[in-house]
């Protein structure tokens, strides 16, 4: 058969019902294919292969086919815009990887063609090249970025959210314009989106890290609300993760519906989307009920062996969060009276924390464990003591991942622009304080150190933490509330009889002068002692004395002495709470984890530091 007109010949490809239809006349007719031809030839292949009841091709006889197409694409001078995003999309749908010369070939043309996409081709091209990992030029993107703003009016939320996917997948970082005009546009079609559009572009935003405007995260979330019932497990799973990795805090008849969801819909809940909900509950110290915790519980049990090591370890992050967390003030961070909510109604089935130690002991003989890892395990124990308790072994390994991790952060992280600024304020009210301080546990390094006087005349401990906007979580009204992770670290903190003064960045950045920031950081001081055991002068300073104070002490223990063995010890009462205390000796920490073969080497900052 041969001498087909273009248009029948578009006619027997669109009506294929077989792979093998499609393959019989690409050998056939291939060399009167235009380009239209070999679109749509690819476009059919990529939809009956992915069916199993339309395919009959077997491998070497697809890539026979698709040799020829190839081929045959190769031989035109010209690809039209709409025909080029059409074949890499189909490329994407067949499984192609970025690195194939016709992938190559096809991207090329993309900056030629540009200024004819419409938004869906523009949606197509980077969508295909986000699923095939294909790395197209800064110039390339750049382009596209221009011709989405030129068209942006006629997006349509598949076309949005396919478009904010791909970037973030890309690790595309669009200019500040286009993510401006992007948000526009949601705006005013978010009541189209469906229950996919909205995951995968939350998904996208925290992927990203970048902060949506608050009436962009309302909109999405009252639409939310009108398809909640549309959402798939992993739709479910995506949305409350991004959330909680973007610090956003959404309204809780929001979280409920989603819970509602989930509830209906569990069972068929994968391991990813289990992690990935506790994780985010955890982080938001989202208190879910117990119909829907013991219902993840169960499914927790019924597919623990399908976890991956990394999925182990965040769930059970979350679950030693979820029942340290406390329902109380988290603005304020500070301690309340009322009860403390454990897993469903009183606490957690041993035989979860048995199953998830079990299959984490396994992990570590095979070493497929990372460092983030072993340190949720430690964590987890600390917080659940005889409920979760690993081997010798697993325990030794977790406390070494942890004491890197500390000597990492005192090595390679900088006093932030808040720890300076809080430090200086100190300075001018004559507070005496130590910085970067280790507890006594090892388990935390602090911030900064105040010490006071009891009435009976012992040593009284105050810690401050700068915390930035990675310990809280913002609402779209502005307000914040603390997370799941910070909450834990005060009240460990206060375990161990210290008090903790938590100095909030959003609220510091609100005080532009010097005399409003000592006047907040005086009252926050007081209201902890009214007899002032904390001392606060309200003349200046010597410089000399400043500095003294602020000598820095990385990683020492809190006031006192390494022990023998390296246990760290209760300090003994200073003689006078208002004159000045130098601080203990520096306590080469260092020294002592390269001792024990904790580490074996350190940065050129540590190493300068601890011969200062």
């Amino acid at each position: 058969m041969s001498g087909l007109s273009a248009a029948r010949l578009t006619s027997r490809i669109v009506k294929a019902r077989y792979d093998g239809e499609v393959a019989d006349i690409v050998k056939q007719h291939v060399g009167e294919f235009n380009e239209i031809h070999v679109s749509t030839a690819l476009s059919k292949l990529a939809k009956l292969m992915a069916r199993s009841g339309t395919r009959t091709l077997g491998k070497n006889q697809c890539d026979s086919v698709l040799l020829l197409l190839d081929e045959r694409l190769r031989g035109f001078e010209s690809i039209p815009a709409r025909i080029v995003a059409n074949l890499l999309w189909s490329y994407a749908k067949l499984g192609y990887h970025g690195n194939h010369s016709m992938v190559d070939y096809l991207s090329d043309w993309v900056s030629d063609v540009v200024d004819d996409f419409k938004p869906q081709e523009l949606a197509n091209t980077v969508w295909a090249w986000a699923t095939m990992g294909y790395k197209p030029s800064a110039a390339a993107l750049a382009a596209l970025d221009r011709r989405m703003l030129a068209c942006i009016d006629e997006f349509k939320p598949q076309e949005l959210a396919n478009t904010v996917w791909a970037w973030a997948t890309m690790g595309h970082k669009p200019s500040a314009a286009a993510l401006a005009a992007l948000e526009r546009r949601m705006l005013a079609c978010a009541d189209d989106f469906n229950s996919q559009h909205l995951a995968n572009t939350v998904w996208a935003w925290a992927t990203m890290v970048h902060q949506p405007s608050d009436k962009v995260l309302d909109a999405l979330e009252r639409r939310m609300l009108a398809c909640v019932d549309d959402f798939n497990p992993q739709a479910l799973a995506n949305t409350v993760w991004a959330w909680a990795t973007m610090r956003h805090q959404p309204p809780a008849e929001v979280l409920i519906a989603l819970e509602r969801r989930m509830l209906a819909c569990v069972d068929d809940f994968i391991p990813q989307d289990v992690a990935n909900t506790l994780w985010a509950w955890a982080t938001m110290r989202y208190q879910p009920s117990a119909d829907a915790l013991i219902a993840l519980e169960r499914r927790m049990l019924a597919c623990v062996d399908d976890f991956k090591p990394q999925n182990l370890a965040n769930t059970l992050w979350a679950i030693a969060m979820l029942i340290n967390s406390i329902e109380g003030d988290s603005i304020t961070c500070r301690p309340t009276r009322r009860v403390m909510r454990l897993w469903g109604t009183t606490a957690i089935d041993q035989n979860v924390l048995d199953r998830l130690l079990h299959r984490l002991e396994h992990a570590a003989q095979l070493r497929s464990l990372e460092e983030q890892a072993f340190q949720q395990i430690l964590q987890a124990h600390h917080l659940l003591g005889d409920r979760f308790k690993p081997s010798a072994a697993l325990l030794d390994q977790a406390r070494e991942e942890w004491a890197k991790q500390l000597a990492s952060r005192s090595s390679s992280s900088p006093q932030s622009s808040l720890e300076r600024e809080v430090a200086a304020c100190l300075d001018r009210l004559g507070i005496t304080y130590d910085v970067e301080v280790l507890t006594e546990d090892g388990m935390h390094r602090v911030d900064m150190l105040v010490r006071g006087r009891t009435d009976d005349g012992g040593e009284r401990l105050l810690v401050i933490e700068c915390d930035g906007p990675t310990h809280f979580l913002r609402s779209s009204d502005g307000t914040y509330r603390i997370d799941g992770s910070t909450y834990a670290r005060n009240c460990d903190l206060r375990k161990l009889g210290l008090d903790v003064l938590c100095v909030t960045g959003h609220e510091w950045t609100s005080l532009t002068k010097d005399d409003e920031r000592d006047a907040y950081l005086r009252r926050e001081l007081q209201e902890r002692d009214s007899k002032h055991s904390f001392k606060c002068d309200n003349v200046p300073v010597e410089t000399a004395l400043i500095e003294a104070r602020r000598r820095v002490h990385r990683l020492c223990e809190v006031g006192g002495h390494a022990a023998e063995g390296g246990a760290l010890t209760r300090p003994t009462p200073q003689a006078s709470a208002s004159a000045y205390v130098p601080p203990p000796p520096y306590i080469d920490y260092l020294s002592e984890l390269r001792k024990r073969g904790i580490i074996v080497e350190e940065t050129n900052n540590a190493k300068k530091r601890r011969t200062e």
